[in-house]
């Protein structure tokens, strides 16, 4: 749930609680570097900070710096709290932007957000304590990757460690989910007790209460950082565990008792494949599920664990009764009402835009209509929008009417193609499997469906460009399976890391020259 790291098994000292160095004997201000992303309530902390000092009778001075936009805005706020002047003292002067080398904490709210504020050079083994949420927003470039495009977060954690004078790791988010909060409140509660700041507890949460707003939970979330940070607390029962320990989904009985069958290193991720695909489908398309990874796992179990992850994915591919169904949740418009700080008399609307194309409609339509759907789209014909209220009657209506058509998916078109793609898939697997030296080329075989992803333009692309590689595959496997592997795993590598194409952009052409007659 949450640890507190110090450099002691260093031989360098820790600062006890309430300490925050011989500097501020000199009466030196403490400088603390707040970086959050948008909607953390960074702000907030900022102001809370502010107020708590001046409770203490400290002065204090703050300023924000907006950032980079890889999620939803990333931005820094930097905050100097320094003893009042007392007679004979000049007026303090407190600092407007940190300065690398001077930042006595830094507080991120995220943990790849710890690691852009180490890399510009705002922790100092020997002055910063880090306190840092070991929870993962992920950015952009991390999402749109091909690939596994996720920062190594065991990188980040051994960065922090090595830089930091004191590291106070928390998971935030965990807190913030449990107490129905914004992350300010455990990032201000383990601020507090780090004892890196002269901020007394008491005036801590009176800032807390003179917002007025979300007292309570924010209290809760505070006192329970609190207790992690200052060492009182190793973790918080209820709160949920983002270390990977979380509890196994339910399977139905039949299917469980497979997935148990199977070999250690498949059944784990066996189970969280059956029971997507019971989300997606029903019961019986979970079993289908597992019988294919026990296909594979009769004769090789690293090839099946790695092929029962890709195959999760591939027969849970989003089609338009997929995407029906996962917006018409109650959960999910449960989430956006909460997100928007919505309040029980509140009303919120949600318009969504849909501009499915033929193929789109032509794949959740039966086999013989869906192709002649296709026939007439390659003729021609414009791709019309349609914008849906969805927290209406009318529009939630909708969405539950095209998600009922799960029902009949079996019976779609590309329900027939998507699984005579898989079926000659595992085919292949079991015929490089069979060959001598196979084992690496079947590995990379197994994760070569990755390329089947994403909807429209992009998976068409993806599609030509796995029936490429694939055709090529089984073409040399047969007389040359290393060779095979090797030319697999460069084919598949660089086609994920393939940026879609830019749309083209019409060229301008000759603009007539209007006069106009002044009025």
């Amino acid at each position: 749930m949450g640890v507190i790291e110090t450099r002691a098994a260093l031989h360098v000292p820790a600062p006890a609680p309430g300490d925050a160095g011989a500097r501020r004997g000199r009466r030196e201000p403490v400088s603390i570097l707040v970086a959050a992303l948008g909607g953390q309530g960074g702000g907030v902390l900022t102001e809370w900070i502010g107020d708590a000092a001046r409770r203490d009778g400290l002065v204090a001075q703050s300023t924000s710096s907006p950032g980079v936009s890889q999620r939803t805005g990333a931005t820094t706020y930097y905050v100097e709290i320094a003893h009042a002047p007392v007679a004979g003292e000049p007026p303090r002067t407190l600092g407007l932007l940190p300065v690398p080398g001077r930042v006595d904490v830094l507080v991120c709210a995220e943990l790849v957000e710890a690691a852009r504020m180490l890399e510009r050079g705002f922790a100092t083994p020997s002055r910063t304590t880090v306190i840092a949420s070991t929870h993962r927003v992920y950015t952009t470039a991390e999402k749109s990757s091909g690939a596994d495009g996720r920062v190594d977060e065991a990188r980040v954690l051994a960065a922090i460690r090595a830089l930091a004078r004191r590291a106070v790791l928390v998971d935030l988010d965990a807190l913030r989910i449990a107490h129905a909060t914004a992350i300010s409140a455990p990032a201000f509660g383990a601020l507090a007790g780090s004892g890196a700041v002269p901020l007394s507890r008491a005036a801590c949460e009176a800032a807390i209460r003179a917002t007025g707003k979300g007292v309570d939970g924010s209290l809760a979330a505070f006192d329970a950082a609190y207790a992690i940070a200052s060492g009182d607390a190793r973790g918080e029962p209820g709160a949920k565990d983002r270390g990977g320990r979380t509890p196994a989904p339910i399977l139905p009985a039949r299917v469980d008792e497979r997935v148990r069958e199977l070999p250690p290193g498949v059944s784990a991720l066996a189970r969280l494949g059956a029971a997507r695909l019971v989300d997606y489908q029903d019961e019986r398309y979970a079993s289908l599920y597992v019988d294919r990874v026990t296909r594979i796992a009769r004769l090789d179990v690293d090839v099946a664990a790695a092929a029962a992850r890709e195959l999760a994915r591939w027969m849970g591919y989003e089609d338009a009764i997929r995407v029906a169904a996962i917006k018409a949740r109650r959960a999910r418009l449960a989430r956006i009402r909460e997100e928007a700080s919505a309040g029980p008399a509140d009303i919120v609307r949600v318009r969504e835009m849909f501009a499915p194309g033929a193929d789109e409609i032509a794949a959740v339509m039966p086999a013989p209509l869906g192709r002649w759907i296709e026939g007439r789209a390659r003729r021609g014909g414009p791709r019309r929008g349609v914008s849906v209220e969805t927290s209406s009657f009318t529009g939630a209506l909708a969405l539950r009417g095209v998600a009922a058509l799960r029902r009949l998916r079996r019976r779609s078109l590309r329900y027939g193609r998507e699984q005579a793609a898989i079926d000659a898939w595992l085919a292949a697997l079991e015929r490089t499997l069979g060959a001598p030296g196979g084992h690496r080329a079947a590995l990379a075989l197994a994760t070569l469906p990755a390329l089947r992803r994403g909807y429209g333009e992009t998976h068409a692309r993806g599609l030509a460009r796995y029936d490429a590689i694939l055709a090529a595959f089984c073409g040399r496997v047969g007389s040359d399976a290393e060779g095979a592997a090797l030319a697999l795993e460069r084919d598949r590598d660089a086609a994920l890391s393939l940026p879609d194409p830019e749309p083209p952009v019409p060229a301008a052409g000759p603009q007539p020259l209007r006069f106009v007659r002044k009025a």
